[in-house]
């Protein structure tokens, strides 16, 4: 599957944050919260990765939602404030599991303005604020999803030194691709629910698109990690199924909206075919 490089877009519009519970209170810089849930967790950083539901409101009209946007926690990075209106400043006085508002009205906004709002409405921010996001405890999880999926579907399969488990449903008598050859394979995209989001094998989910194998040179950082690191030890002419933890696949940020962020993939795939590429000329 090719690499999608897009950035998380979820509608952040405005990153504003406080502490504390009951009443309205307002930010260093002025902006008024709510707080609706005050969480026991630690306290947030700067250079914490955190991981929240962002809902925005235009006074009482919902405006964007990011569970619904990308189906899971978006993560924020917590750094220095450069201006009012990212208030920065107060993200880092939240904890663990606290909730809250922040009002905003409509003429305080920076320009240029969304055309959507008018003088004397108020934009409404509330950031749930799930849990910190941690390299080493997103692998355990990814570990522990995988070996539950493969247990669960009965798959016998050997992890690859990058981290990849692969199965194979079919042995090939072909060889092995090497980098920079260049290889043309068919595979249906998973997520670990079951719920396919790409496949070159069914029109519906490529609307007036060829049913073709993708064709790209191996080793070379055209797809994710884990499709190097899986399609690299197959035989030309197998098929099998490849479980790819997040860190190999599209990681903390996922791509959404068919991928959330920090999702383990499942690719099954079938090695059409394999075309050597140039040698590598001596030096």
């Amino acid at each position: 599957m090719k690499k999608n490089n897009q950035l998380l877009v979820a509608a952040l519009g405005l990153i504003m944050a406080g502490c504390g519970t009951g009443g309205v209170k307002k930010t260093p810089s002025g902006v008024e919260y709510t707080v609706h849930k005050s969480g026991n967790g630690a306290q947030l950083k700067l250079g914490d990765t955190v991981l929240m539901n962002i809902t925005q409101r235009l006074n009482d009209s919902v405006l964007a939602e990011s569970r619904k946007l990308v189906g899971a926690p978006v993560p924020v990075l917590i750094s220095k404030s450069v201006n009012k209106y990212d208030l920065m400043e107060g993200l880092a006085l939240l904890h663990e599991g606290d909730s809250a508002t922040f009002i905003i009205p409509w003429d305080s906004l920076p320009e240029p303005r969304p055309p959507f709002g008018k003088k004397g409405d108020k934009l409404k921010v509330t950031f749930a604020v799930e849990d910190k996001y941690s390299a080493a405890n997103q692998t355990a999880k990814d570990e522990k999803e995988i070996k539950e999926y493969l247990d669960e579907h009965k798959l016998k399969a050997t992890k690859t030194d990058e981290g990849v488990y692969v199965a194979v449903n079919q042995a090939g008598s072909g060889d092995k691709p090497h980098a920079g050859d260049t290889v043309f394979v068919h595979y249906t995209g998973k997520l670990l629910n079951g719920k396919t989001f790409d496949s070159s094998l069914d029109s519906t989910l490529r609307p007036g698109m060829p049913l073709e194998p993708i064709k790209f040179p191996i080793g070379q950082g055209f797809v994710i990690k884990g499709w190097d690191a899986g399609i690299s030890a197959l035989n030309k002419g197998a098929k099998a199924t490849l479980v790819i933890p997040s860190s190999l696949a599209y990681g903390l940020q996922g791509s959404p909206p068919a991928i959330p962020g920090n999702s383990v993939l499942v690719f099954d795939v079938e090695l059409v075919d394999v075309k050597p590429g140039k040698a590598e000329e001596k030096k």
